[in-house]
């Protein structure tokens, strides 16, 4: 009996260790679990989007002359109003720093109507700012999603403007001028795709004499404005 018992133990411990030789078999055959990490978000690659937003504080001093005589200042157009369009650009993204090229164009309605009584006359003098647009560089600094940049460059546009007196039209003129604009923003992505920016500009498409010998004035067309904007990035 001490034999078959003794065969019994041998038997037992012989199949115990086996099991402990398989476990640790497997569990040193076993493949790692694969660890997924989302990759970092960049600012590098083309968008396009649509903005909307206010334009204000025009400043055009008002002063006539005719023969080539000043006759005096009759006010002050503040031009003011609504813009919209689109925009479509490029960034290129290096450790923190974007730089990038944008170009826009806007639909507007930034005018001022002036009236007034001068030398014996009534004056009325008009001016709108039709549409315009920019091409502009943009240098920004980055924190992961949001950035913040300043832009500048050059800027276009479709200015009228007209003088009456006593009813009567002397200066009529619709042309586009060049001028620059310079400005800054910030910028978030909310998806790897879809961004929102808030941005303000200078916009002046530069002074100029507009009418004839008989009366003129010499023209600012200017502004500064606020506008929202989402993108889509490609």
């Amino acid at each position: 009996m001490q034999k078959f018992g003794a065969i019994g133990l041998f038997l037992a411990a012989t199949v115990l260790a086996g099991n402990a030789y398989a476990a640790d078999a497997v569990s040193d055959t076993a493949p790692p679990e694969a660890v997924f990490t989302e990759p970092a978000f960049t600012w590098t690659g083309f968008y396009a989007g649509v903005n909307a937003g206010y334009g204000f504080a025009g400043d055009d001093d008002v002063g006539l002359r005719t023969g080539g005589v000043f006759l005096g200042k009759i006010g002050k157009l503040e031009n003011s109003g609504f813009l919209g369009g689109a925009q479509i650009g490029y960034n290129y993204q290096m450790n923190n720093f974007v730089l990038g090229l944008e170009a826009d164009f806007q639909g507007a309605d930034i005018n001022d109507d002036l009236s007034t009584r001068f030398l014996g006359s009534d004056v009325d003098a008009h001016s709108k700012i039709n549409w315009f647009g920019t091409v502009r560089p943009r240098l920004g600094y980055a924190w992961d999603r949001t950035m913040i940049y300043g832009t500048g460059g050059l800027a276009f546009g479709n200015v009228k403007y007209s003088v009456d007196v006593d009813g009567v039209n002397y200066i009529d003129e619709s042309k586009t001028r060049a001028g620059w604009v310079a400005g800054a923003g910030v910028e978030h992505a909310f998806t790897d795709h879809l961004t929102a920016k808030l941005e303000y500009q200078y916009i002046n498409l530069g002074s100029r004499t507009v009418g004839d010998n008989v009366l003129s004035t010499e023209a600012t067309s200017d502004f500064h404005s606020v506008r929202v904007g989402l993108n889509y990035k490609f």
